[in-house]
């Protein structure tokens, strides 16, 4: 099965939750997206795969909670954002690259 994981550990997407500075430690999160039913060479392959990716981001980074009433995301939580797409694009364009090359 191919998947690639959505945050911390051997994949390395680190996506922190958002915590004050000076608050306690850190606490990670990681989300396995599954890639072995989508085709990555359609384009309609390619953007279930975004959704999927989208979606994962939104639970790892935690973009879906309000905080202090209000919908606008801390900055803690666009880094998130920012950093686990990043990754997850370094990580399918590995895996890509990896299929092309017949693993």
């Amino acid at each position: 099965m191919k998947t690639f994981a959505l945050a911390t550990a051997a994949l390395g997407l680190v996506c922190s939750a958002a915590t004050p500075v000076l608050a306690e430690p850190v606490e990670k999160m990681s989300i396995e997206v599954k890639l072995d039913d989508i085709n990555l060479a359609s384009p309609s392959g390619q953007k279930l795969l975004d959704q999927r990716i989208e979606r994962a981001v939104r639970v790892v980074c935690r973009t879906d909670e309000v905080t202090t009433g209000s919908h606008i995301l801390t900055q803690e939580r666009r880094e998130c954002v920012t950093k686990a797409r990043a990754d997850a694009r370094q990580q399918v364009a590995a895996i890509t690259g990896d299929r092309q090359r017949g693993g």
